[in-house]
C-alpha cells in the first residue's frame, strides 16, 4: 500500500513528490517536478491514492467553499478557494491553477477526484497544516517555524525524516502520510464533494476548535502529551493522551445518537466508528 502526496507550487517553482509505504518510510522523493514529468511519475510509482496539497476546482460561487469554512470554525485556516471569476484574473492564484493541473493529470492517469467513500484508486486533496494540527491535537506554539514541527509530527507518527529536507518535501510527506491513514479508514470530508472536500487523517472533526500547544512546546522533545477529550460535552474539561478521557467515549456515542436523530453527519460518525445506530433507526 502506498500513497504518493504532492506538494504544490508556483508555476515556475515545480512540484515536490513524495511516496511513502505502508511501513511509512519514504520509499521516492523528488523535488522540481513539472506539471509536464508528472504523468509519467505517476505511471512510473502507481500509488494506491493520491494526495496533493491544492484544490481541484475553482469554486462554483462566492469566495470559499463549504469544505474550508466548516475547517475554519475548527481554528483551521486554509486559502480559500474563490470561483473563477475572481481567481481567475488575480495572479495570487496561479498556484492553485497549476493544482487543478495535477487533479486533471492524475485523472488522465487513472485517478478521479475523490468525493467520499474508499479513496483506493483516487486523487484527493488535502491540507498539510490541517493534518499537522489533527495529527498533534493542537495549533503550532505561537511563533513556532512550520518546518521543525512539522518534522516533529512526521516523527511522531514513525516517518523517516532524513530525506525531507524542505519545507516542501515536509508538507509533501504530510500529504502522502494524511493518504495513507485514509487508506486505513481513517478520514474524514467536510463539505460540499461536487466543490471539493479537503481530507483530514482523523473520523471526524473535533467537537472544539483546536487551541495552540503552549509556549514550551518549542523545547520539548516530543509533541505535547495530552490534548482535550473529543467527548464534546461542554463541562467536560478532560485532558487525555488518546481521543477520550476514560468512559467519554460512552458520551460521545449518546451524543451522536442524540444528533443522528436529527441529521445524517452523526450516523456516518456511528458508522465509521463500528458504534450502532439508534435503535428506531435501525
Amino acid at each position: 500500500m502506498h500513497a504518493l502526496g504532492i506538494d504544490v507550487g508556483a508555476p515556475r517553482k515545480g512540484m515536490d513528490l513524495v511516496q511513502l509505504d505502508d511501513a511509512r518510510e519514504p520509499v521516492r522523493v523528488v523535488s522540481k517536478v513539472g506539471i509536464d514529468r508528472l504523468g509519467m511519475l505517476i505511471g512510473e510509482l502507481q500509488p494506491d491514492v493520491i494526495a496533493i496539497d491544492a484544490p481541484p476546482a475553482w469554486a462554483p460561487n462566492g469566495s470559499s467553499r463549504l469544505t474550508e469554512r466548516l475547517l475554519a470554525q475548527c481554528n483551521i485556516h486554509a486559502f480559500n478557494t474563490p470561483s473563477a471569476r475572481t481567481g481567475a484574473v488575480h495572479p495570487f492564484y496561479a498556484w492553485m491553477e497549476v493544482g487543478f493541473e495535477v487533479f486533471a493529470v492524475a485523472a488522465a492517469r487513472g485517478y478521479p477526484r475523490y468525493r467520499a467513500g474508499a479513496p483506493r484508486g483516487t486523487a484527493m486533496e488535502v491540507f498539510p497544516h490541517g493534518s499537522a494540527a489533527v495529527l498533534a491535537g493542537c495549533l503550532p506554539p505561537r511563533g513556532a517555524k512550520k518546518k521543525p514541527w512539522r518534522e516533529r509530527i512526521l516523527a511522531s507518527q514513525g516517518v523517516p525524516i532524513a530525506e525531507l529536507t524542505t519545507a516542501d518535501r515536509v508538507d509533501a510527506a504530510l500529504c502522502a502520510l494524511t493518504g495513507l491513514l485514509a487508506l486505513e479508514g481513517k478520514r474524514f470530508a467536510p463539505g460540499d464533494p461536487k466543490e471539493g472536500v479537503i481530507v483530514l487523517p482523523a473520523a471526524s472533526l473535533p467537537a472544539r476548535p483546536f487551541r495552540a500547544a503552549p509556549a514550551e512546546a518549542h523545547d520539548e522533545a516530543t509533541l505535547p502529551l495530552f490534548r482535550e477529550c473529543a467527548c464534546g460535552d461542554p463541562a467536560c474539561h478532560e485532558l487525555t493522551r488518546t481521543e477520550f478521557a476514560p468512559g467519554h467515549d460512552a458520551k460521545r456515542k449518546s451524543r451522536l445518537w442524540a444528533s443522528a436523530r436529527t441529521g445524517v453527519l452523526a450516523t456516518e460518525e456511528l458508522r465509521r466508528r463500528g458504534w450502532v445506530i439508534p435503535p428506531e433507526m435501525r
